[in-house]
């Protein structure tokens, strides 16, 4: 049904979260892909503060867009990837401006997070899928598409990234298929290894070395925190480096994580008039993403994240946010 109403549309708004990761950035790409080939004549691709130069290794990156429709009543269409809270994609409000209205394009919402917002008139979400690629991945198979090497790379430059580089707990014996499948269909492993990992420089591992002397662990509750000012970030790094290592605060999470005794990371970080805060989690029997739901957020089992207004302060138990 899904790949049906995208064949049909005239045109269509793809769409992905802001500030988005390596998933999110080649979940648009792989289905501008995908609506080239389905004949779409009008395919708008936007993800609004999308950092300039950092996923050009990314096919299609060019295609899409920072800047957002101006009318969203003229798509038939609109995918929303990666997203599971419509407010993630700066469009929430024009969305509710036209819900009751004729025309309207039909939403349609592929991810692999917990649920949060119900806003789409038909939701695919696949939450033990690794990354929202792999969810593009299992569309095509569903509907007997040709896997061309630009998809290949889009779909395994999410596994790769969504899974810590096959490193994390989600880094399942399907998710592994398909990344080889991926190589066999062309993705450029040495490129791909090159931007993902190899991509560290001077002033993000300064970033690193602040976010380990900020450090605070409980052992009787395994639980670990670390924080970052704007004003700590403002001295170690630029917004340029920051950017050129997209996922830099969650492999740094991802990476407190696995210290002996940790059963959550936490990584708090300044941002404008809110502060971000990252979970991470490798055992079993702890959510990290129903603690993220408590503070507005959502995502995964063992790797969520929240925003909340206001500022850091440092107290002699830690942090808190006001």
């Amino acid at each position: 049904m899904a790949y049906g109403k995208i064949r049909a549309a005239r045109s269509i708004l793809l769409v992905s979260h802001v500030s988005p990761d390596a998933d999110a950035v080649a979940s648009v790409a792989a289905m501008v892909e995908i609506a080239r080939s389905a004949g779409v004549p009008d395919i708008y691709a936007y993800i609004f503060n999308k950092p300039s130069g950092a996923f050009d290794f990314i096919p299609n990156d060019l295609v899409i867009v920072p800047t957002p429709p101006a009318d969203l009543s003229r798509f038939d269409v609109m995918v929303v990837m990666d997203c599971g809270s419509l407010s993630r994609t700066s469009l929430a409000a024009e969305v509710s401006a036209i819900a009751d209205k004729t025309p309207r394009p039909y939403i349609i919402e592929l991810d692999h997070h917990q649920p949060q917002d119900a806003y789409a008139d038909l939701e695919i979400r696949l939450p033990d899928k690794a990354s929202t690629t792999e969810v593009i991945y299992d569309f095509l198979r569903a509907n007997n598409l040709e896997v061309t090497k630009i998809l290949a790379n889009c779909i395994f430059i999410g596994l790769v990234t969504d899974t810590g580089h096959f490193f994390h707990a989600n880094s399942s014996r399907e998710a592994l298929a398909a990344a080889s499948e991926m190589l066999l269909h062309g993705a450029s492993l040495p490129r791909i290894i090159s931007h993902t990992v190899n991509n560290k420089n001077f002033l993000t591992l300064k970033v690193w070395g602040r976010v380990l002397d900020n450090m605070v662990f409980n052992p009787s509750t395994g639980l670990l925190t670390s924080a970052l000012s704007a004003e700590e970030l403002r001295e170690v790094a630029t917004g340029d480096a920051l950017s050129a290592n997209f996922d830099l605060f969650g492999d740094i999470v991802s990476f407190l994580s696995t210290l002996s005794g940790v059963r959550v990371a936490l990584l708090l970080r300044e941002e404008g008039n809110r502060v971000k805060g990252s979970l991470r989690t490798n055992y079993d029997d702890v959510d990290v993403a129903a603690v993220a739901r408590g503070f507005g957020g959502g995502g995964h089992k063992k790797a969520a994240g929240f925003s909340l207004d206001g500022k850091l302060i440092k107290t002699e138990r830690g942090w808190t946010v006001r």
